[in-house]
C-alpha cells in the first residue's frame, strides 16, 4: 500500500464528518463509499487517491481486505477496495478539465444500512443531503 499523503485540512474535516456520521449512529453500518475527486495541474491523482482510501480506511475501521486499481497518475485513476466486513468503496480521481473544476474537494457520498450522507465538494464539504433513517 501507498504511504498516505498529509491530508489537506478540507480533506481530513471531511474525513472526520463521514467518520462522526458512522459514529453517531446516522447512517447505521456503513456499507459503500463513493468519492470522486478532480485534481487541477497542481495535483496528484495518486495523492487524491491515497487521500481518499484513508479517509474510507477510518470510516470502515480497517485496511480493505482486497483492492482493484484501474488507469494511471495522467488521465483517470479508481480503486475498487472491499474491507472484511463486506463493505466497499468506489474511489475514482480525474484531471480537472479547467481551472475552475479544480480544487473544489471530492464529492462523497456515504450510504449505510440505514441512511445516507452526501458531500458536495464545489460547498466546502457541508453534507448537503442527508437523509437518516428512523430512529
Amino acid at each position: 500500500m501507498p504511504e498516505i499523503p498529509q491530508t489537506s485540512a478540507y480533506t481530513a474535516r471531511l474525513t472526520d464528518a463521514l467518520t462522526g456520521a458512522v459514529v453517531d449512529g446516522g447512517v447505521g453500518l456503513p456499507r459503500f463509499v463513493r468519492w470522486l475527486d478532480r485534481v487541477g495541474s497542481d495535483g496528484s491523482i495518486e495523492d487524491s487517491l491515497a487521500a481518499g482510501l484513508e479517509a474510507c480506511n477510518r470510516v470502515f475501521g480497517s485496511e480493505p481486505s482486497r483492492e482493484h486499481r484501474t488507469g494511471d497518475e495522467f488521465l483517470h485513476a479508481a480503486i475498487h477496495a472491499v474491507w472484511p466486513t463486506g463493505s466497499s468503496a468506489l474511489i475514482s480521481v480525474d484531471p480537472a478539465g479547467s481551472e475552475s473544476e479544480s480544487g473544489t474537494g471530492p464529492e462523497i457520498m456515504l450510504l449505510g444500512s440505514s441512511g445516507a450522507v452526501y458531500f458536495d465538494g464545489t460547498l466546502g464539504g457541508a453534507a448537503t443531503v442527508s437523509k437518516v433513517g428512523d430512529r
